[in-house]
């Protein structure tokens, strides 16, 4: 009975043990949430790396809990690899850091035209951490004057960021969130070339990274900048608005946008999207690859300046085929530029490894190429299935 009563004793003070062993106050650690990477002109130490982290006691703005200074603070270190870098920030943070809680990886533009082939090995590598994170390039800037900007919006830039993008993705769809572990897939992938949505700062000044931004009714934020276009882990070119919307178009990955059509002069119509599906389809046809793309499209018209009849069907099939040849337009001329750039962002060769095995054994190497040169046919279908809340567009005399 002592013996049970002993072993009862000792198993109860090791979990008491257990459970606090790892326990540290939030005083005690620094809390990374932010990571820029950027190029250093230094060639020994090619990294310039930039640690965003939480200031707990700058969180709090009562003054009578004590709150003081900004959120975050950066901290910028140079190094060979990335690894190193997080080392060397202690040298610069006064308090133990942890990654557990990254949510951000910003790449300076500079280091993107480079290379990004390995930049990821030692977050895939390591057992802490997480490749979930969303990436992002800094756009004719560095990552580290964007984790500067300090917005009146959100609490931290990072926040900023990532509430941006997402509220784009939800709006209008220019681009979508890529989390790490997706372009660790996409740069070793033979069938999908990697594509980075951008970032910059709408209204460069000295006091983006000031406080002194607050005080002004149109400061400095943080604004989605287009689509990056990679080849073989470099950067070679920028989509910009429409453009960088048809590829999402064609990879089903937009939720919501507007369709402006032009019905006459300085007259158009505004289809709202509802529901938006995408299907692509690849063959071989006399030894070369053929690539067909069907989009279908449901949508509201949600505004209008056009003098015509709304409730009159084969009106509403008539701005339909207008929208569909706008629609088409656009995403033929995004296709062609991939194309002239040897770049396939749309996972064609993805989608062409699976239907067609054999073939793409054999050419898989020469791809881009075959690319560049592929047949391409489209078939987009718009439905227009609300009016909104009245028919025709009021007279004004």
């Amino acid at each position: 009975m002592k013996t049970y009563l002993l072993l009862l004793w000792i198993a109860a003070i090791c979990l008491y043990i257990s459970g606090c062993s790892n326990y540290r106050e939030l005083n005690q650690i620094g809390v990374i949430i932010g990571l820029g990477i950027d190029e250093n002109e230094n060639l020994e130490q090619p990294y310039k790396v930039t640690y965003q982290v939480i200031n707990p006691s700058g969180l709090s703005q009562d003054s009578s809990s004590g709150g003081q200074g900004l959120p975050v603070i950066n901290y910028t270190v140079t190094a060979k690899t990335l690894v190193e870098a997080l080392k060397k920030a202690s040298v610069v943070i006064p308090r133990e850091h942890i990654t557990s809680h990254l949510s951000l990886i910003i790449i300076g533009e500079k280091l993107a035209r480079n290379d990004l082939s390995l930049l990821f090995d030692a977050l895939d590598r390591g057992k802490q951490a997480r490749t979930s994170i969303p990436v992002f390039i800094a756009r004719d800037g560095t990552a580290e004057k964007l984790l500067g900007v300090i917005e009146p919006f959100e609490v931290t830039p990072v926040k900023s960021i990532l509430s941006t993008s997402q509220n784009n993705q939800k709006m209008y769809g220019i681009v979508s969130n890529v989390q790490a572990y997706e372009v660790i897939s996409m740069l070793l992938s033979e069938g999908k070339d990697l594509s980075l949505p951008g970032i910059s700062i709408n209204k460069p000044s000295q006091k983006a990274e000031e406080a002194g931004n607050l005080e002004n009714t149109s400061p400095s934020a943080m604004q989605v900048k287009g689509l990056a276009m990679f080849r073989k882990g470099k950067l070679v070119r920028w989509l910009d608005s429409d453009e960088a919307r048809s590829v999402q178009f064609v990879t089903s990955e937009v939720k919501s946008t507007a369709l402006v059509s032009p019905c006459s002069i300085n007259e158009n119509i505004t289809v709202t999207t509802t529901g938006i599906k995408s299907q692509m389809k690849t063959a071989i046809r006399h030894g070369q690859p053929f690539i067909h793309t069907n989009l279908n499209v449901v949508g509201e018209i949600t505004e209008t300046t056009c003098q015509k009849d709304l409730s009159n069907p084969k009106v509403l099939k008539e701005l339909e085929k207008e929208v569909q040849n706008e629609l088409q337009k656009e995403i033929t001329k995004t296709i062609r530029i991939a194309q002239k750039e040897k770049t396939d962002i749309f996972g064609f060769g993805d989608s062409l490894s699976r239907t067609n095995p054999s073939y793409w054994r054999q050419h898989k190497q020469n791809w881009e190429n075959l690319f560049s040169s592929a047949k391409i046919s489209m078939n987009v279908n718009v439905s227009i299935v609300n009016t909104g809340m009245r028919t025709n567009p009021y007279e004004v005399n």
